[in-house]
């Protein structure tokens, strides 16, 4: 009982902090991408940062033509990732994180920024083996088991590293790992300049509860 009440909570929490908004989480995620981090951005396939644009717009139907496009036009495979990342995530701006695990699916091999889409989608899902794919997304293919490893968003997906780890200390919360959950949550609030009465406070309390 008190698991499921957990997921119900986080669901709503999620709803709100993962897909809720476009314009990036305390500053992350905005139009200059990061290079350090996974494989540069091909700047030559014009259609994938229109399809980016179009997101930011709110014109997701739009984006996700240009997308296509781009998967048309026999794309390299770090250009078909990000088309395939592009169009998961605009099938959940445009319902849920859940809509867009197809196409997560077949970006997360290089897209960073999947990988994170697609653990919030199992999130959502919410099972026991679906918190063990989470924690194997983000912990391990995303951290490479580093605990402290830094999310830097290649797109404006909305989502933070606070976030991210957020989302970890959950997983590991479910799943009976109370002590990496703790380390988790922890580090998140040591991410975030702002916790109290945010979403990431919301998925705080959750795991909270869950380690009682």
């Amino acid at each position: 009982m008190k698991k499921h009440l957990g997921v119900i909570l986080l669901a709503l929490s999620l709803t709100v902090g993962l897909t809720g908004c476009t314009g990036g989480v305390n500053g992350e995620g905005d139009s200059d991408y990061s290079y350090d981090i996974g494989t540069p951005i091909v700047r030559g396939n014009a259609f994938n940062d229109q399809g980016w644009s179009y997101i930011e717009k709110g014109q997701f139907d739009s984006s996700i033509s240009q997308f296509n496009k781009v998967l048309a036009d026999n794309p390299t495979d770090d250009e078909k990732a990000e088309a395939n990342n592009g169009i998961g995530w605009a099938k959940a701006y445009l319902g849920q994180l859940k809509d867009g695990m197809p196409w997560f699916e077949k970006a997360k091999d290089i897209s960073n920024d999947a990988k994170v889409g697609l653990a919030g989608a199992y999130v959502q899902l919410a099972s026991r083996s679906d918190m063990e794919k989470v924690i194997d997304l983000l912990a391990k293919q995303l951290g490479n088991e580093d605990p402290h490893f830094k999310y830097v968003p290649r797109r404006n997906t909305g989502v933070s590293d606070a976030e991210v780890h957020a989302m970890l200390a959950y997983a590991y919360a479910a799943t009976g790992q109370d002590e990496l959950a703790r380390d988790q949550l922890d580090y998140a609030k040591e991410l975030s300049p702002v916790w109290d009465g945010t979403t990431l406070d919301q998925i705080g309390q959750v795991v909270e509860f869950l380690l009682q």
